[in-house]
């Protein structure tokens, strides 16, 4: 195993980083970003100082990865659509709306322009209720007093 490791030079660091960036082209989750830049930076490393050896290079990989990986995730978090519409739908709580329909046992109501999917019990169309809380993006309501 050792000598695997003892045959790697700086192109073979560079070609991973590239390609694992390429990789993540097609993938939008950013985490093979932080794996491919720190195999670019071994590469860089490895080029400057060419006698370090096989185990070393792995090392000195395996730490900028994890220290890439666990900054980024800090300071660079990755938001998805269904973060976001929980938070807005979040901001909401406490707020009163009108039911807009109740189809199928979806209920709708009505925020401003918009329309939100909505939960609860003894509900009617027309009805006025109060937001309680929420779960995903779907509100939680109670007939307003």
């Amino acid at each position: 195993m050792e000598l695997i490791f003892d045959n790697l030079n700086f192109i073979h660091w560079l070609i991973l980083g590239i390609g694992l960036i390429i990789i993540e082209l097609f993938l939008w989750t950013v985490f093979l970003l932080w794996i491919g830049s720190s195999a670019i930076t071994s590469g860089v490393i490895y080029f400057l100082f060419p006698n370090i050896s096989g185990s070393m290079q792995l090392l000195i990989f395996a730490v900028i990865a994890i220290a890439a990986t666990s900054l980024a995730k800090k300071y660079y978090p990755v938001k998805t659509v269904d973060e976001q519409l929980h938070n807005k739908a979040k901001s909401h709580i406490g707020k009163e709306c009108t039911i807009e329909s109740i189809e199928n046992g979806v209920t709708k109501v009505k925020i401003g322009k918009s329309l939100w999917f909505a939960k609860g019990s003894n509900l009617s169309a027309g009805q006025i209720v109060k937001i309680i809380d929420v779960e995903s993006s779907t509100f939680i309501v109670e007939p307003s007093k």
